[in-house]
């Protein structure tokens, strides 16, 4: 089963593949200090992540200057200045980081 196929919802719950996995993340996350709790929002996060970027096309689709205009007229948050332009790896890194770092607030 190739690595990102463990990540799918249809991946069988309780096979030895998938427990290692969460054996490993339940690990390493209460070595941190960590809750335990930490590690089933944290598998989440991942398994949503890799199925979102397996659904994006290799190459977007051009954009003319007039659907651009559109674009930023209809979703002025998103299209605005405002909104970071990251890679789809800043955007991972920098979201893995926001979840841990709310893991670490006490509650």
């Amino acid at each position: 089963m190739p690595a990102a196929a463990s990540f799918s919802p249809r991946a069988p719950a309780r096979s030895a593949p998938a427990l290692s996995l969460m054996e490993r993340l339940l690990r390493t996350l209460l070595d941190a200090g960590l809750p335990a709790g930490a590690a089933d929002t944290l598998l989440s996060h991942v398994t949503g992540f890799v199925l979102q970027e397996q659904n994006q096309p290799d190459e977007p689709p051009p954009v003319t200057a007039e659907r651009y205009a559109e674009l930023c007229e209809r979703f002025p948050l998103l299209m605005g200045p405002s909104m970071p332009r990251l890679s789809q790896d800043e955007k991972f890194t920098r979201s893995l980081g926001r979840l841990c770092a709310g893991f670490a607030t006490p509650a």
